[in-house]
């Protein structure tokens, strides 16, 4: 398959199957994730797996804690790749003040995207997760004070058939060359 294929193919997985993912393929997408671009080479990350049904159960409680009853189909995923933001280098955090940009959440957002491309490749679906209690979430994996989860992806193997298509916004409402007309 090639890449843009591979790229039309993934989509966000709300249905999993009741099957261990294996370590080996879990390792894989966070060395995909770990080999990414990140400004100045700051690499503002690390990455918790989850891949014991106990952990991933109580992980998944804290994706559907709150007054929206959202993510209901967490509690049936296998394992999460939960993405913490760590310090970046004095580099990316100088540069990231100078232009007003949030590099660290940029770089993970790349991260994130390479694991769901490298996890649809290898035959898993994912779905990165933002509405999480994070505190909860924190304690229950040990994450220090002063680290943010920023993002959760839920990783396991696709219960049913893909979608057949996108809902995307039409190509030429969403790019342009040069110019604003």
């Amino acid at each position: 398959m090639s890449f843009i294929e591979l790229a039309k193919s993934r989509y966000s997985c709300r249905a999993y199957l009741d099957k261990p993912v294996e370590k080996e393929k879990l390792i894989s997408c966070v060395e995909t994730a770990i080999c990414g671009p990140s400004a100045c080479n700051s690499q503002p990350w690390s990455f918790i797996i989850t891949d014991d049904r106990m952990t991933s159960l109580a992980l998944s409680e804290t994706m559907r804690d709150g007054p929206i009853k959202i993510n209901s189909f967490t509690k049936d995923c296998p394992s999460f790749i939960v993405i913490v933001e760590e310090g970046a280098n004095l580099s990316a955090k100088l540069g990231g003040k100078y232009k007003d940009q949030e590099y660290a959440q940029i770089d993970i957002g790349i991260a994130a995207q390479s694991i769901c491309l490298n996890a649809a490749d290898i035959g898993l679906g994912t779905c990165i997760i933002g509405w999480f209690n994070e505190k909860k979430a924190a304690q229950l994996l040990g994450v220090p004070r002063g680290r943010r989860i920023r993002l959760i992806i839920a990783v396991g193997y696709p219960a049913g058939e893909p979608p057949k298509s996108k809902n995307r916004k039409p190509f030429d409402q969403k790019v342009r060359f040069n110019r604003w007309s």
